[in-house]
Formats: C-alpha cells, sequence, structure tokens
C-alpha cells in the first residue's frame, strides 16, 4: 500500500516529455487552488454566509470530522489532480491564463473526488488512492450526504457574486457552465444507476454497446468530458468549439473506463491504490466480463458467473475469475476496443484547427497516456 500523505508523480514515466513537462508545470497551482478551494468552503465562515445561520462550536466540529476531512482526505493522498490540470491546458491553449480562473480549476477536482466517493459507496470499495475510502470511515449514510454536498458546491461557488469576480468568468460563462454542470450531474446519476443495478438484478445478458453507453452516462463525464467543457468554456471557446472538445473527452473517457476495468484485475504496478479485483467482489459487469461470458464455454461461462454472483473476498477464487478473464482472451479484445476509442480521439484532436499543433500534439500524448498508464 503506498503512503496515503505522500503525493509521487513518478506515473509521468507513462507520459511523453511534453506532456510531463506540462503537467508538471501546471500541478502545484492546481493542488494549491484546490485545497485552498476546499479550506474556504470547509471554514465556518463561508458555511454560515451560505447556511444563512451562525454555526454553534459543535455543529462546526461535527462538519469538521465527518464532512470536511473525510472529503479532505482524498485530495491529500495520491490523486494526479489530472482533471485541474485538463481544465488549466485548455484554457492556455486558447489563448487565457489559468491563474486568474480558479474557480473552474478546483471545480474539476472538488466535483470528481465527490464522484469518487460515491463510486466508492456503489462498489464498497475498500481503498482509495492507498487510504481508507470514505464511508468506510464515517459510514455510508454520512459519506452519501457529504458527496452530495462536495458535488453541488460548485453552483454555490458560481452562484455567489465574490466568486463570480474571482473566477474571472463573467456572467454568461457563467450561466453556460452552470447547466453544463448540471446536465453532467443528471445524466452521471442515470448512468450510475444502470451500472449498479446490472448486478443488484444479477442481468448478466448485456451487450457491450449497453455497458459502454452506461460509461458515457457515468465516469465519462467527470473523468474527462466536463473538465475538457469547464476548460473551454472558461477559455472563452465558442458553441462548436466546446462541443468538439467534449465529444474528443467522450471518446478519451471510454477508453480510459476500459483500460481502468483491466487495471482493476491486473494493475500494472504496486501503486494501484485500491483493492485488486474489487470489480469481480462486487460482481460488476464491464466491458472484459461481457466478453468473456460470451467466449467461454458454457461450463466455464457459468463458473464465472457463479463467482461474480458470490461477492467473494477470497483471493484464490478471484484469482480462479481473473484466470478465466485471461483465458477468454477478453483482456486483448478490451483493449482493442480502447485503441479504437484513441484513434476515434486522434481524429477529433486534428480537426480541432483552433488550437496549436503543439497544444493538439499534447492532447494526442495525453490520448496515448491514457492507453498504456499503468496504474
Amino acid at each position: 500500500m503506498i503512503d496515503a500523505t505522500l503525493y509521487c508523480d513518478d506515473f509521468v514515466i507513462d507520459m511523453a516529455p511534453i506532456l510531463a513537462e506540462s503537467y508538471r508545470h501546471w500541478y502545484p497551482f492546481c493542488r494549491e487552488t484546490v485545497m485552498e478551494t476546499i479550506n474556504r468552503v470547509g471554514s465556518p465562515e463561508f458555511l454560515e454566509c451560505a447556511l444563512g445561520v451562525e454555526l454553534p462550536s459543535q455543529a462546526v466540529e461535527v462538519l469538521r470530522d465527518a464532512w470536511l476531512e473525510p472529503y479532505r482526505s482524498y485530495h491529500t493522498r495520491s490523486g494526479k489532480m489530472l482533471r485541474p490540470f485538463l481544465v488549466c491546458f485548455v484554457i492556455e491553449a486558447l489563448g487565457g491564463d489559468p491563474t486568474k480562473l480558479p474557480i473552474p480549476i478546483a471545480i474539476a477536482e472538488l466535483i470528481h473526488a465527490a464522484s469518487l466517493i460515491l463510486d466508492d459507496i456503489a462498489d464498497d470499495s475498500l481503498l482509495r488512492r492507498g487510504g481508507s475510502t470514505a464511508h468506510r470511515t464515517v459510514g455510508l449514510r454520512v459519506a452519501g450526504a457529504t458527496a452530495s454536498a462536495w458535488l453541488n458546491v460548485c453552483f454555490e461557488l458560481l452562484a455567489r457574486h465574490d466568486s463570480v469576480l474571482d473566477s474571472g468568468l463573467g456572467s454568461v460563462a457563467t450561466t453556460r457552465l452552470v447547466e453544463e454542470i448540471a446536465w453532467e450531474h443528471w445524466v452521471t446519476g442515470i448512468g450510475t444507476t444502470v451500472d449498479t443495478t446490472w448486478p443488484w438484478m444479477e442481468r448478466f445478458d448485456g451487450t457491450a454497446e449497453q455497458y459502454l453507453q452506461s460509461v458515457i452516462h457515468r465516469s465519462t463525464s467527470y473523468t474527462c468530458r466536463l473538465p475538457l467543457k469547464i476548460g473551454a468554456i472558461a477559455g472563452g471557446a465558442n458553441t462548436r468549439q466546446t462541443t468538439q472538445l467534449a465529444a474528443f473527452g467522450e471518446e478519451l473517457g471510454l477508453a480510459f473506463q476500459i483500460v481502468d476495468d483491466i487495471l482493476n484485475v491486473k494493475p500494472g504496478d504496486d501503486k494501484w491504490g485500491k483493492a485488486i479485483a474489487e470489480d469481480i467482489t462486487q460482481g460488476k459487469i464491464n466491458l472484459q466480463v461481457l466478453i468473456a461470458l460470451e467466449r467461454l464455454n458454457s461450463g466455464r461461462s457459468q463458473r464465472l458467473t457463479e463467482i461474480l454472483k458470490i461477492r467473494t473476498t477470497d483471493t484464490v477464487v478471484l484469482r480462479e475469475a481473473i484466470q478465466l478473464l485471461a483465458e477468454s482472451g477478453a483482456f486483448d479484445v478490451a483493449r482493442e476496443a480502447a485503441l479504437t476509442h484513441v484513434s476515434h480521439c486522434k481524429e477529433l484532436c486534428s480537426d480541432m484547427t483552433f488550437l496549436s499543433n503543439q497544444s493538439r500534439d499534447v492532447l494526442a500524448d495525453f490520448v496515448d497516456y491514457v492507453i498504456r498508464r499503468s496504474r
């Protein structure tokens, strides 16, 4: 297990040099901006202003221990801050200055981390970024309420007059951003419902197309599509340009999730930061599982289904399931599917003529990083 209090950027070895240089340049600013925003939102002054009441000391302590610190801990571990980095990159690529737009940059990570807490609840995950998950620390009810509050604090930040001025956005861009975030929140809820319903109903007859559609309306949002939209709107992109970046983010998010599913059972190194094969423990249906169920003979397919149904944490049984996936060739087929989405990304990137050649090269490098990352 990695040290939950220490950030390490050795994962940039999976990045091309120009992308690694850009990431390392913006990471300190992203981290500082995100942490400052969290501390600001978590302060008694901000809460009292937002809630419209003076909070007694006991309430302040409860909010600190049950609401602020469990969420804040997700940001003090090994998180890469890739979402605020994407926002910074797009703003800069459009000719803007990210340092003058702290609120949009922070919002991308606030939403992402809140979504991770909800993901962890849905999957009953033990670990996130090498540390205990929020619901394992404060319980399901508190963690769910915490994630909901942080997921929607972006609207409070954008609605405040002083925050609009601080963000450097202006009223038109602020309205566009609120509309896009509201839509992304809604469709993510729909996609997550579909994703969690399949194992609950023990449905193993889904298709690859159905699974990928649920990804489009789930993790694709907070992983890639929304950060790119935020960067586009904050950077002054027009509607067509924003749509192009969103389409790129959607394809990128699909590739990212397919690779994530593979790494869940076959992590590339010992710094994965999550419990290995927890998707199998939760009986989750993803692309590689659907491929395996289709390709294995009836007996082997039935055995894989049985393992998924029993929600086991037995390492021997989990290894058996991983072997069945490998035997079917599911990992190779899934990776080929991810490569198809990578190709789509490259095509979409080449059409973004409103960006410089260098910016498009960095985006293409980010696509390559997604497919070859080891964690």
